[in-house]
């Protein structure tokens, strides 16, 4: 529905969708990951379950630190060939930690996607209420992409596990785009690649600094913002709202 009232704004077409902190409660994800790793890592790997589940603790973060230096560099190759010698890195740090051989490149590669796709198959996160809002979203017309930072595999897995990848067009990780989400160059070259113009477009994101970067490309952004104690899909479902009353 086009509100007549503000007929200089055009009709919102097109929703960007984050998937941390908007489709996925990030405070509920880490626990369960290590959990998870210390049932699938063993297996391959053998050692101690706990022990992997606390070695993914500091392999993690010095991950996540490597990621946040990544993207604000222009990459020396694609962001594609990035995460996978980082997902080698990511599983050697925790090989060591935890006192077991470093499996030979090709086989390294292999457990540590096998070992994230595990977690994103077994990971619970059901969010019944933001699903039944996204499939009146699409039964209102309006087309949904995933606009996230993450690489396209793990967002898939994800979307795949809450039974909503059917909802969503396109999924953007930044290795689709080849682009790192950390300014308006990367909504840019998403608006360019679903050929949407800005105004018929919005942004749903937990991070002001992506609002503000789509905001440079013309995108409107509605940011979610969760209240100390407050449920997360609570949370989402404010922001929903809010979108609601938009389009």
């Amino acid at each position: 529905m086009v509100d007549d009232s503000r007929p200089y704004m055009s009709q919102i077409t097109t929703l960007f969708i984050d998937k941390g902190g908007v489709l996925i409660d990030n405070t509920s994800l880490s626990p369960q990951y290590r959990r998870l790793l210390g049932e699938f890592l063993p297996i391959e790997l053998g050692g101690d379950p706990n022990a992997w589940a606390n070695a993914n603790v500091g392999a993690a973060h010095r991950a996540f630190e490597r990621y946040r230096a990544a993207s604000i560099t222009a990459p020396s190759t694609s962001i594609r060939e990035w995460y996978s010698e980082d997902v080698r890195r990511w599983l050697y740090e925790m090989c060591d930690e935890v006192g077991r051989a470093r499996p030979p490149a090709a086989q390294a590669d292999r457990i540590a996607n096998a070992a994230h796709d595990y977690v994103r198959r077994h990971v619970d996160i059901r969010t019944p209420r933001i699903v039944e809002r996204l499939q009146r979203f699409r039964e209102q017309g309006l087309t949904l992409h995933v606009a996230s930072g993450d690489q396209h595999s793990d967002l898939v897995g994800y979307l795949e596990t809450m039974g909503v990848r059917g909802l969503f067009d396109r999924v953007y990780g930044t290795d689709i785009l080849n682009v790192w989400k950390a300014s308006s160059a990367y909504y840019r070259a998403a608006l360019a690649d679903t050929k949407t113009a800005a105004a018929s477009a919005m942004l749903i994101d937990d991070s002001a600094s992506a609002i503000s970067w789509a905001a440079e490309c013309g995108l409107r952004g509605v940011l979610v913002r969760r209240n100390a104690g407050e449920p997360f899909e609570d949370s989402v479902l404010r922001a929903f709202d809010e979108v609601n009353a938009l389009v």
